[in-house]
């Protein structure tokens, strides 16, 4: 048998993950396990550097145009692979989550084909570790760095940072095979109905909210909502959320307890309109058209 070097069984560990994108942090982890499996002595940055150039040197990786630091494998079982962009951007940034309208398009709730992801960051994030890895592996490891690229193949991309409180509301789901972070369907609207512009605007995030009636959780939208504690938030959900049909005790406590003032729209970044809600104290300013189709069965 041939002897197995440091260099292809770190390959092996990549190829079981079914790898196709390598991040230099996640080489750097890999080879930590090699080490530690085989009772090595366990290498700093600079080997982990060293045996990406041999990597490169023998054709195994490569770079990927205009991300440092993450690179494409090519031996040939990654060659049979999708490779998609969402599994380039994961590894660019571990720790971010694909949201907007790029959730809201892996859940169905678009037929558009937007030519842009959105993903979103968190201060501190701790809920999260990089897909693939453990606590384990990252003892006494470097945090892997956060690379933001604007445009990949073509494609824009919009990184959106958030409080850290607000770092929930999320789901594993997988592309082609690989996973990825995602916000899952009740945190997708709460975050369309925040920022429209993200999701395609007033009309197609009221669109969203229309096809998600029958698969949304309303106790776990609710729940989202609350831990936001935003008055207006409230008052938004629960008037979208009348709007389809739907009941919860907290309705009325959400109604009661509504603020009026100029900020009082159903979109804060719209115009304001004189369409009211006495119930929800809300401008109602979006298309009639649109939102007589939310009652509708």
């Amino acid at each position: 048998m041939p002897r197995q070097t440091i260099s292809s069984q770190v390959l092996r560990l990549l190829a079981h993950d079914r790898r196709v994108v390598v991040a230099d942090w996640r080489i750097h982890i890999a080879y930590m396990r090699v080490a530690y499996a085989s009772n090595f002595v366990l290498p700093d940055l600079s080997k982990t550097n060293k045996l990406i150039k041999k990597f490169l040197a023998a054709g195994e990786i490569e770079h990927i145009p205009g991300l440092s630091g993450i690179f494409r494998i090519t031996v040939p079982y990654a060659s049979v692979l999708a490779c998609p962009d969402e599994v380039i951007l994961q590894e660019t940034n571990p720790l971010a989550v694909f949201s907007s309208f790029t959730a809201a398009q892996y859940h169905n709730l678009t037929y558009e084909v937007p030519n842009e992801i959105h993903l979103t960051q968190y201060k501190n994030t701790s809920t999260r570790l990089p897909l693939g890895t453990t606590p384990e592996d990252w003892i006494d490891v470097p945090e892997p760095k956060l690379r933001s690229p604007k445009l990949l193949h073509g494609t824009t991309i919009f990184w959106h940072k958030a409080k850290e409180e607000w770092d929930f509301g999320h789901t594993l789901g997988h592309v082609q095979g690989h996973p990825i972070y995602i916000t899952d369907i009740e945190r997708t609207l709460i975050d369309c109905l925040r920022f429209p512009e993200r999701c395609g605007g007033i009309t197609e995030t009221l669109n969203i909210w229309k096809r998600a009636e029958n698969i949304l959780k309303i106790d776990v939208l609710i729940s989202y909502v609350e831990k936001f504690r935003q008055t207006l938030l409230r008052q938004r959900v629960g008037y979208l959320l009348e709007q389809l049909g739907e009941t919860h005790s907290k309705f009325n406590e959400w109604a009661e307890n509504s603020v009026r003032g100029s900020s009082a729209k159903l979109f804060a970044n719209a115009d304001f309109s004189p369409t009211y809600s006495a119930r929800w104290n809300l401008s109602i300013n979006a298309p009639g058209a649109i939102l007589s189709e939310l009652s509708e069965n």
